[in-house]
């Protein structure tokens, strides 16, 4: 019960702080759509946004998933110092690399530009390179940041970690504003900016946590071996996921301008769920599976597991339902104004509705791959994950055609969902007693309760949609009575099909809520003097 509040307690200050980032990212999509719209400036902008992130969440997951079994394993042994000693020499070594990287890659931005978008217009791509030689030196800072978190997670800090990209998504809607008046280069500037802010905010934790921060060049040193071995095949599981990324803007680049903002709108919005809930917990749970699974405790191993994707499929399946039926009021809340135009929103409507589709599987595919590398087994994920991207090309190529980005999109959903019935499936056989039959039944009854409940949030949003007639107040006041509404059904059917982690996570709502009302009620409003 403690280890389980813990997990909660860890989970809700990620939640908390991931949330701020997400409604600053929020706010960060809206400023850029309003200020540039879904325009060639915002192709480009992505574009040149692309590459340093697929480089960094290439390198910055693998150090991630490499810190915090590797230093638990350390720990359990006592032998901390020794961990950290492992890590500064890995931090140097590290940088040294990303530094390579970024002064290779500066003089090339145009020809990786083509690689990566090639059937940009001429003008487009060069604004597309001369972004990318601002934002690529960001890599080191991501990197490193990563790396950073995952350190201060395997300690037991999660707050200061969770803070980063609330930090970055600051700096990056002040450059959006600046580019009212400089253009969408402010806005590379203030990317990089909000990149080396938010590693910056983490140093001083890590430095009370005993890191030190001093160049370390035993590049002999014998934990790398393992470091590297743990790290290479995550590497490669996560850059063939950042496989999606590339196809999406190999194929987008050569359909109608816009395309690749509208692709980039709706997936920002698809994945709020999986920001603020499912990478939450998966940070939260991953210590502790970590040292399950170092001690080998297969019995509670699979039962975090089990519950972490129960509380998944809580959130993702009413999520996905939910965004697909009220798709339209909710893009044009969101985005719609300034240099937004209703071509934008019919372009975001539809790639929201198929990336609808896929919620759950991308929100599970992180906690079950987590699953895998906590076990120290990285391989598993690396074969699935290039059946997985051979699939998801197959179907764009399929799909975008008849669908143009919309089968981008779907094509996407469809290859998510294999890749998570394929890891359950292999993970199921791995690890004993992990309960299949009871995460199906449980995820056939989160999926009936959220069907019930998009279908009622979208009844009584076709009714208001004819009553309520107004500007953006009216707009939000009308989603909110649609959330309502599915909110209560959802629950009421979860109630009624006994649904064990909901009536679990409602208990604990309760609880917290009888025992806030208890010290409002124990302090007198007035005191004497």
């Amino acid at each position: 019960m403690s280890r389980s509040n813990n997990i909660a307690r860890a989970t809700a200050v990620i939640a908390v702080f991931t949330l701020l980032s997400k409604v600053l990212g929020f706010m960060r999509e809206m400023a850029l759509a309003c200020v540039f719209g879904a325009s060639a400036a915002t192709d480009a902008y992505l574009v040149a946004y692309t590459v340093p992130n697929v480089v960094f969440a290439v390198l910055g997951g693998a150090l991630t998933v490499t810190a915090v079994p590797l230093f638990a394993s350390y720990a359990s042994a006592g032998k901390k110092e020794e961990a950290w000693r492992l890590f500064a020499v890995f931090s140097t070594l590290l940088s040294l690399v990303l530094l390579a990287v970024v002064l290779a890659g500066v003089p090339l931005a145009r020809q990786i530009v083509w690689l990566v978008a090639p059937g940009l217009p001429e003008g487009t791509a060069r604004l597309a390179a001369a972004l990318l030689a601002v934002m690529l030196p960001g890599v080191l800072f991501l990197s490193l940041g990563n790396l950073f978190y995952g350190l201060l997670n395997a300690n037991g800090i999660f707050g200061p970690p969770a803070l980063g990209p609330v930090v970055t998504n600051i700096f990056i809607i002040a450059s959006i504003l600046a580019g009212l008046r400089f253009g969408i280069a402010a806005v590379a500037v203030g990317t990089l900016l909000g990149n080396i802010a938010a590693m910056i905010l983490q140093m001083p934790y890590l430095g009370r946590a005993g890191f030190p921060f001093r160049p370390a060049l035993e590049f002999h040193h014998p934990g790398l071996k393992q470091a590297f071995g743990l790290m290479f095949p995550v590497m490669i599981g996560t850059g063939i996921g950042q496989v999606y990324l590339i196809i999406d803007r190999v194929l987008a680049s050569g359909l109608p301008e816009g395309s690749i903002s509208a692709l980039n709108y709706a997936s920002k919005l698809i994945l709020l769920p999986q920001g603020v809930i499912v990478m939450a917990l998966g940070t939260a749970i991953f210590p502790v599976l970590s040292n399950k699974a170092a001690s080998g405790n297969d019995t509670g191993f699979s039962h975090t597991l089990l519950r972490a994707v129960k509380t998944v499929l809580l959130v993702a399946l009413p999520a996905g339902v939910g965004l697909a039926a009220l798709r339209e009021p909710v893009v044009r809340l969101l985005f719609m104004r300034g240099a937004f135009d209703e071509n934008d929103l019919a372009m975001t409507v539809f790639a929201l509705l198929c990336f609808s589709f896929g919620l759950a599987g991308q929100c599970l595919g992180p906690v079950l791959t987590r699953g895998f590398y906590a076990l120290q087994d990285t391989a598993t994920p690396v074969k699935v994950g290039v059946c997985t991207v051979g699939l998801n090309l197959a179907l764009s190529l399929v799909l975008v055609r008849p669908l143009a980005h919309g089968g981008l999109a779907l094509a996407n959903s469809l290859a998510a969902t294999f890749n998570v019935v394929v890891l359950f499936y292999l993970l199921a056989r791995k690890v004993p007693g992990f309960g299949v039959k009871k995460a199906l039944s449980f995820a056939a009854g989160a999926a009936a309760a959220s069907l019930l409940a998009g279908g009622a949030a979208a009844l009584v949003d076709g009714y208001l949609a004819g009553v309520l007639a107004g500007g953006t107040a009216v707009l939000a006041l009308r989603l909110v009575m649609d959330a309502l509404v599915g909110a209560v059904v959802f629950a009421l059917v979860c109630r009624l099909l006994r649904l064990d982690e909901y009536l679990y996570l409602e208990g604990v709502l309760r609880r917290a809520f009888l025992r806030g009302m208890s010290f409002i009620r124990a302090r007198p409003l007035y005191r004497s003097r």
